[in-house]
């Protein structure tokens, strides 16, 4: 009982056969993780549109303008219109380089015009 509380005897001198306490993890062997293929995730990056180089990036064929200016009043608008619609509007926002809001001001103004006449 040598360590113990209010021993008084004398071979509390002599070390301790316990181990100490944590003395098993310096001995524990850390298994070693094979290294992901650098090539196979720039790969699988690329399928997904995502690339890792950082080369200068070629600027699309018509960019887009963008967000809103600045204290322009802009709301969060959910509706939901047919995937062919959406399509048709995709790509004459796509092709003019504009904002999907100024496209449907543009029909608007258009559709109160005809209406008008």
């Amino acid at each position: 009982m040598a360590g113990t509380f209010l021993n008084l005897s004398d071979d509390d001198q002599e070390e301790a056969l316990e181990p100490k306490i944590g003395a098993g993890l310096k001995r524990k062997k850390k298994s070693s993780h094979p290294r992901a293929d650098a090539e196979a995730v720039a790969a699988a990056g690329r399928k997904n549109g995502f690339n890792r180089s950082t080369d200068t990036v070629q600027s699309s064929p018509a960019p887009r303008r963008g967000r809103p200016p600045l204290n322009e009043d802009m709301t969060y608008w959910r509706i939901y219109v047919s995937s062919d619609l959406r399509n048709q509007l995709n790509e004459l926002r796509d092709k003019e380089g504009r904002r999907l809001n100024d496209v449907l001001a543009d029909m608007l103004t258009a559709y109160q015009n005809e209406k008008a006449i």
